[in-house]
């Protein structure tokens, strides 16, 4: 008995236990073009990086083991906010064009191993990135909401809820169900996304800075600056802290917040180059572009 309830506390200990995370190694992985790139999506578990050019125009798909580039759409909004599945073989992307000065996007499923691409939502009105929770998809529009299934159902983790940003505030999709939030009172939300185990949600407030909250809205932590927020696991957060002259970047380092000593700190110091839009690129690595149209990936030590 006493041996169960010791083991019982090691796990609880573990599991709150501050995680720090030390930079290994950067390397420049940008493809062998004239292009210049936009980090916008990691594809779980390939290693694959998705890329997009100035203003997200165009989205791509870069292995950077073997440096090749394989070109998913060349169309406007491409590359804002992709989704990839869980299981790595389907990417998400919306499209946008204007007719007589109206907006209207499309929403496109891409499946890795064969090329093939499928409509999924054809030039409605008010649609929305897509959304992904394990292997499925939620595509809200104008018109409606619905969520589809494009890979094997996860037999743990977060498969059925997602979060994201309409008419400026987090929405949290659950269960069929619909609920908006506003942690931080009226004001607009950016960059909003639901933690790995479905707990939390991360975000940004006005720009003036990132918190996590529960799904019930209840604020759990305030990150201070950090702007481009992403989860890297449950306990940790990466982001970039980024300066301006009111038109364009001037500076930006990457940086981390860890939930379990709530406490942010530096991953970079590099002021010839500006890191920014970092991704999590599996347990020990993050991705980035910089200032420059470059990609790198850091191999990072979790402790």
């Amino acid at each position: 008995m006493r041996t169960v309830i010791l083991l019982v506390i090691l796990l609880l200990s573990a599991e709150a236990y501050p995680q720090s995370v030390k930079v290994r190694s950067v390397k420049n992985v940008t493809p062998g073009t004239d292009g210049s790139y936009l980090l916008s999506g990691v594809v779980p578990g390939s290693g694959h990086l998705l890329l997009s050019g100035e203003g997200y125009n165009g989205l791509s798909l870069l292995d950077p083991r073997r440096g090749s580039v394989t070109v998913i759409s060349t169309d406007a909004g491409a590359g804002y906010e992709p989704s990839a599945t869980a299981d790595g073989r389907k990417v998400f992307y919306r499209s946008d064009f204007f007719s007589e000065n109206r907006k209207y996007s499309s929403v496109w499923s891409y499946d890795i191993p064969s090329g093939d691409k499928e409509a999924l939502v054809e030039k409605g009105r008010d649609v929305m990135p897509p959304a992904v929770a394990g292997n499925s998809v939620l595509l809200v529009s104008e018109s409606e909401a619905m969520i589809e299934q494009k890979g094997a159902a996860l037999k743990s983790g977060n498969d059925i809820s997602f979060v994201v940003i309409e008419e400026m505030m987090p929405v949290l999709y659950r269960g069929g169900e619909k609920k908006s939030l506003m942690p931080n009172g009226e004001g607009f939300y950016i960059w909003a996304s639901l933690s790995p185990d479905g707990t939390m949600i991360l975000y940004n407030y006005q720009g003036r800075g990132s918190y996590i909250c529960d799904t019930d809205g209840k604020i759990l932590h305030d990150l201070g600056r950090i702007n481009a927020p992403k989860w890297f696991n449950n306990k940790l957060v990466i982001g970039m802290d980024d300066k301006d002259d009111g038109h364009m970047i001037t500076s930006s380092e990457l940086v981390y917040y860890s939930l379990g000593d709530k406490t942010s700190k530096t991953l970079t110091a590099t002021p010839e180059r500006s890191e920014m839009f970092p991704f999590a690129a599996g347990n020990r690595k993050i991705a980035f572009c910089t200032d420059k149209g470059e990609i790198y990936i850091m191999k990072v030590r979790v402790r």
